[in-house]
């Protein structure tokens, strides 16, 4: 399989604007795109794209590793953990190629069957390192998914990693003791300017918007990300409340 890999050298601009209270991370970005056809003369295809930010310094060795292991455990899967980042972007384009011809090619031998788009997949996977804040690297990962129907799905989950030891970090590791009764009335009560219409709140699956773990750092405070279908109609889509720092540092560790 032909594919084009390319790699940006970047430093990270939330990192580096935050240089003044830690040594910013430079990080590798590794972009690739392609397109692939269902069979000679078809029109159908697998539209792959994929972009995952890696750190490449500013760290201690062992959490780096620690790191970027788990990045890729979580951008393409735990089978390609142990993988370099380019022979894992490598093998999950080739796992995906063969997975969709597998799938889709014996649909050809059905008589009469040519529904051009029917049999077309697209998949996107990109990862972003979004912040670095009191020695927390906060990351991002977005995929999306299309193998037919009415629309695609989206999925964006938010992860966040001790730059110190490369653990990664969960809710009672920054929160402290009784967080989630607060954490519910901030994000219940933030939720109606994190929507377009504020009165779209009528619409809401949920009347209390619960902490569900997935949760950033930036410079204006942590956001939670609230997927499809998690509190909210397909057609809200995904929902990030952000809670500012002078209101939530009350409940966390220092």
């Amino acid at each position: 399989m032909k594919k084009t890999l390319t790699v940006l050298a970047i430093i990270s601009a939330a990192a580096a604007a935050l240089s003044s209270c830690c040594q910013a991370v430079r990080t590798e970005t590794m972009e690739v795109s392609e397109k692939f056809a269902l069979a000679d003369g078809r029109t159908d295809s697998l539209d792959l794209y994929i972009s995952a930010e890696y750190p490449v310094s500013g760290l201690r060795k062992a959490a780096g590793l620690k790191i970027s292991a788990a990045l890729t455990g979580y951008l393409f899967g735990e089978e390609y953990i142990g993988m370099e980042p380019d022979a894992a972007v490598g093998a999950y384009m080739d796992d995906r190629l063969q997975e969709y011809r597998e799938e889709n090619l014996p649909m050809l031998e059905i008589s009469g069957l040519d529904r051009g788009a029917a049999l077309s997949w697209t998949e996107y996977v990109s990862g972003t390192e979004v912040s670095m804040r009191d020695r927390i690297l906060s990351y991002r990962t977005e995929k999306y998914a299309f193998r037919g129907g009415a629309h695609g799905m989206t999925t964006i989950t938010a992860y966040n990693f001790s730059t110190r030891t490369g653990e990664e970090l969960h809710e009672p590791d920054i929160f402290r003791e009784g967080y989630a009764g607060p954490l519910t009335e901030m994000l219940t009560a933030h939720l109606p300017e994190s929507l377009e219409d504020p009165a779209d709140t009528s619409m809401m699956f949920l009347k209390k918007i619960e902490p569900n773990g997935n949760f950033l750092l930036s410079e204006e405070g942590i956001t939670y990300i609230f997927n499809h279908y998690e509190i909210a109609p397909y057609s809200m889509g995904v929902i990030n409340i952000t809670l500012p720092w002078d209101e939530v540092s009350a409940i966390m560790k220092k």
